[in-house]
């Protein structure tokens, strides 16, 4: 069973060690296969290595780039007979076997919903020497399943924009979510022709449509105990450091600039959620944003909390049981 890992590359130093610790770690190591689209200065040469016929590799000049959804949105296209399809960001380590195991728990779940994604934050890692790829796994004894909830101090931020955040539940439980993070996604590859990512967004509002686009097309959402796999959230340290997109240095040499981006992102998301998009990059018609709003107390429409335990603590949901049918048993 093959594995398609998309990776959106910005001026990341650490995307070989993402690379290499994803394919030294698979126990199927012959089953990977990767779609990488770096957006850096130097490009990178595969030619001697052990995987050189296992990756599809696109190089991009960073004045080019367009931000992280068109960056995924191409990683996609480089999918090609893979039964499986996983999301990272370019600063990810991976556990042994990590493959094994999130096949077994797709096929778990699948038992029970027709479409499930599974996704979260994953545990965070830190750099200690970068030279000498030492690093540092954060909460590596805690196997417990990550919830993902909507931060209570930073809802509707930014229009339809809420910041996002996990919450570890103490549970090694399944759980079914709303939300997704873009930097772990797993599922079938058909969620990619059903749902593929939109490359006319930019960033900010990224996972809120993603997560309203999967729902609405009938794809439900799972969190699992132990995610196989490790993320940096902190800074880099100064030798690995890479600069965002965003920032005024990149952006100055660009024929369209970050912030027109950004503008017409926001307008596209209002398209969305106002169902003026009708094309595949809009919302589905096996679910509504009215049964989205029962399930998880989030009024995304209004952008209204209707349910606080929901939206900001997964409580509700904790006690939800995952196997029963989609159909019958949601909250509304």
């Amino acid at each position: 069973m093959k594995i398609f890992i998309s990776i959106a590359s910005y001026q990341d130093l650490l995307l070989p060690i993402t690379i290499n610790s994803a394919y030294t770690n698979a126990k199927f190591k012959e089953n990977l296969r990767f779609g990488i689209i770096d957006q850096c200065k130097v490009k990178l040469d595969f030619s001697k290595a052990k995987l050189k016929d296992q990756i599809s590799y696109i190089h991009i000049d960073p004045k080019d780039a367009r931000g992280p959804c068109w960056a995924r949105a191409n990683a996609q296209t480089l999918l090609q007979d893979e039964e499986y399809f996983l999301q990272v960001d370019s600063h990810t380590v991976f556990e042994k076997d990590w493959d094994e195991y999130l096949i077994q728990y797709i096929q778990t779940i699948k038992k029970h919903a027709n479409k499930p994604v599974i996704s979260a934050y994953p545990r965070g890692f830190e750099i200690v020497d970068f030279e000498k790829k030492v690093f540092k796994k954060l909460q590596e004894d805690d196997h417990s399943t990550h919830v993902m909830v909507v931060d209570s101090e930073k809802t509707f931020k930014d229009g339809y924009f809420s910041m996002q955040k996990g919450l570890p539940s103490q549970s090694k439980e399944i759980y079914r979510g709303f939300l997704i993070s873009a930097g772990f996604l797993f599922s079938e590859s058909c969620m990619i022709e059903d749902v593929p990512y939109d490359p006319n967004l930019y960033f900010e509002g990224e996972e809120t449509t993603m997560s309203l686009r999967l729902f609405t097309n009938g794809y439900d959402v799972f969190h699992i105990p132990r995610i196989p796999l490790f993320h940096c959230y902190v800074d880099y340290s100064n030798s690995a450091k890479r600069p965002m997109h965003w920032n005024e240095e990149e952006d100055k040499d660009r024929a369209i600039k970050w912030t027109d981006l950004q503008s017409k992102s926001k307008k596209r998301i209002e398209r969305i959620i106002h169902q003026d998009l009708t094309n595949i990059y809009g919302l589905g018609t096996s679910r509504t944003l009215n049964d989205y709003k029962n399930f998880t107390g989030i009024d995304i429409k209004n952008k209204k909390i209707v349910d606080e335990e929901n939206a900001f603590s997964f409580k509700k949901l904790y006690e939800f049981d995952w196997k029963k049918s989609q159909k019958k048993n949601f909250l509304w």
